[in-house]
């Protein structure tokens, strides 16, 4: 039998801030809320004035050889976030799953300036066995 893959995660938050280092603070709970650490923030003013990206790396706990572990880990990650952030949709294209939370109040309440945020999980690049899915986590 074959070992499971260790699986990737990433959070890239967009948030309003005045520079680099307000938009690290600004995301300094969920980094900790997470158990993450910053990894990159890269100055987004040319698209919009005054926006930062601060990119979020978190191990994850869950690993596995099916796809259904990729977007299982988005879900359980939202889920953490709260019942509001566990609505959103999830979408999954072996080896990558992901969610936008494209919510400012939200964001706003998770993430001082926060805009929206993507959530991202890979595999180590091993085969994943499973079929192409898309999740909606929503109770609608």
């Amino acid at each position: 039998m074959a070992e499971d893959t260790e699986l990737d995660m990433l959070i890239t938050v967009v948030v309003a801030a005045d520079d680099e280092q307000a938009a690290r603070t600004a995301c300094r709970d969920l980094v900790h809320r997470t158990g993450g650490r910053i990894v990159d923030c890269a100055d987004c003013s040319d698209e919009e004035p005054g926006c930062w990206a601060v990119a979020i790396r978190r191990d994850c706990a869950e690993s596995g050889r099916h796809v259904a572990a990729l977007s299982r880990t988005v879900r359980n990650f939202l889920r953490e976030l709260g019942p509001d952030f566990a609505r959103h949709r999830v979408s999954c294209e072996p080896p990558t799953a992901w969610t936008v939370v494209d919510h400012p109040d939200l964001m706003g309440d998770l993430v001082e300036g926060g805009e929206r945020m993507l959530v991202e999980v890979w595999s180590d690049g091993q085969v994943l066995t499973g079929r192409v899915s898309q999740v909606d986590s929503s109770s609608e």
